[in-house]
Order: C-alpha cells, then sequence, then structure tokens
C-alpha cells in the first residue's frame, strides 16, 4: 500500500510555485523545493519502514513456534522455587518485599596464628574495614546485622559499629565460623578433606545458611538490607547454595578481604546474584587475599 506521505508529493508539485515560474527563476526557491521533497521522501521511508518493523514485531509475538524450533531442557537441572520452603500455595498472599544479603569477608588479620584469639586483625586489615564502613554508609541502609563469633570478623564489625547507627540489630552467629564446608572439586592443592571435618562443619554452616537464607515474610512491607560479615569459605559455599549451582564449586572463587558479595532473595523465591568480591572502593594497596 503506497505511503501517505508519497501520495501527497504530487500535490505539493502542482501547488509549488516552481511550477509556475521559467526554469530560470531564483535558485533558492529550486533548493527549498528539492530540499523539502528530500526531507518528505526520507520521512515516508522511515515511516513505512517503522511499520513494517512493528507488523513483523507483533506477528512474530502471535506466530506459536513449533517445539522443535525450542530449547529442549528436559536434561537440564531444575530451579527449585521453594528452595526455602516458603513457596506461598494457591490463594496465600505472596510477599513484596525483596530480602538483600551483604556477605562481607572480615579484614586481613594475622593468618599464622594457631589461636583464634590472637588473629587479630593487622593494620592494613582495620584500614580496610574503616573504608568499608564508609562505603556501607554511602550505598546502603543496613537493617540488621550478623558476625561470626571469631576474632577477626568480630573486630571488622567492631569497626563498622564506629560510623553505623546504633540502634541496627546485632546478632553474633557461631555457626557462621570459619570451616570447610564440603569436599570441593577439584580438590584444593592440599589434597582431600577428612570426612569428619567435612561433615561437622558443613552441617553448622548449613544451619547458618537456613537462618540466614530465606524469602522475605509477607508482613514485610520494605525491602531489607542485612549485613553479615565472616569468612571467605563460608560466602563462596553460601553463594553457590542459593543460586542452586553445585556446592563443590566453592573453591573456584577468590574472595579480596573487606569485599562485598551481595545476594538478592525475590518473592518469587528466585535468587540473584548482585555483585562478587568487590572491592572497587579500597585503593589497589589494599586490597588482599591473604
Amino acid at each position: 500500500m503506497m505511503n501517505p506521505f508519497l501520495r501527497m508529493l504530487p500535490r505539493m508539485m502542482a501547488s509549488s510555485s516552481l511550477g509556475s515560474q521559467p526554469f530560470n527563476s531564483t535558485r533558492r526557491n529550486a533548493k527549498r523545493f528539492v530540499l523539502g521533497c528530500t526531507a518528505a521522501m526520507i520521512g515516508a521511508a522511515g515511516f513505512q519502514y517503522s511499520v513494517n518493523n512493528l507488523k513483523a514485531a507483533c506477528e512474530q509475538k502471535t506466530t506459536p513456534k513449533a517445539e522443535n524450533e525450542l530449547v529442549d531442557i528436559s536434561n537440564l537441572q531444575k530451579y527449585n522455587r521453594n528452595w526455602d520452603g516458603r513457596h506461598p500455595k494457591e490463594g496465600q498472599q505472596k510477599p513484596k518485599a525483596i530480602r538483600y544479603i551483604i556477605l562481607v569477608r572480615h579484614g586481613q588479620y594475622k593468618d599464622n596464628e594457631s589461636k583464634d584469639i590472637n588473629a587479630v586483625l593487622t593494620l592494613k586489615g582495620r584500614q580496610q574495614a574503616r573504608i568499608l564502613a564508609q562505603k556501607i554508609i554511602d550505598t546502603f541502609k543496613p537493617t540488621s546485622l550478623t558476625v561470626s563469633d571469631m576474632t577477626r570478623a568480630k573486630q571488622t564489625m567492631e569497626i563498622l559499629l564506629e560510623k553505623l547507627p546504633k540502634d541496627i540489630p546485632l546478632t553474633t552467629m557461631k555457626e557462621l565460623r570459619e570451616g570447610r564446608p564440603c569436599q570441593p572439586i577439584p580438590p584444593s592443592s592440599s589434597g582431600l578433606f577428612q570426612k569428619s571435618t567435612v561433615e561437622a562443619d558443613g552441617a553448622r554452616i548449613d544451619k547458618a545458611f537456613n537462618q540466614i537464607f530465606y524469602r522475605a515474610p509477607v508482613e514485610q512491607e520494605h525491602h531489607s538490607y542485612e549485613v553479615v560479615v565472616c569468612h571467605a569459605n563460608v560466602i563462596r559455599y553460601f553463594v553457590c547454595k542459593a543460586l542452586q549451582i553445585p556446592t563443590e564449586a566453592w573453591l573456584r572463587m577468590s574472595l579480596p578481604h573487606c569485599s562485598i558479595t551481595m545476594i538478592a532473595i525475590h518473592p518469587s523465591g528466585s535468587v540473584s546474584l548482585r555483585t562478587l568480591g568487590n572491592t572497587h572502593y579500597l585503593p589497589p594497596s589494599l586490597i588482599t587475599t591473604s
């Protein structure tokens, strides 16, 4: 079908002063006419292109695809939306808020100490924690604080509390202590872990996961930002478990000291990793992993 703009061109030419004037009339009028016609033709072509694209998009949406044109997902991993046991049943009220779990690795510490009480933050670790505290204040409005009961985590939290509001609820959780949550694949350079160690640490860290990771309750009106200060192995394991990817992959990630890893738990039960091991707020000289 002919574009309406193109239909108008003959009338424009007939009514133009160029048709009634000699060919030796002013070049200015001739240029204006040519430019006008060119602009109209370009506009008409653009309009027709848009109409054709819109029609094609509508046809694509309404035309059902044959099954053999779609990806076969029968052999892919199934996503469990009721992973927290809180998926609403039909007719039940659904949650509306998002819970943001902000996982923070403690600052650099004296890792050559065998006793936890002596494994205190280094000077660099304290500097990292102070910068981290400012980053948290500038970016989030924490609604709760949770910390491992190990010395390096508690000292990191103490530095955060120097800048954070005093009325934020604080929980100390012994289940968040560092450990070996499961056997990593491929194994670390030290080889396979002791079975008894993995079983004990894994059960404890799984308990911590269940206490921290779940979708917001129905009565929660606003999004929450929940800061958890703990350890690299724990955080890496949590990431795998929350995303429903093989937990034995946890050692394939690396987390710097005082880095932020943020996980969003949506009302639908879906979980998304917003950032992993983020340290962009630290100067290069303060980015450490050991």
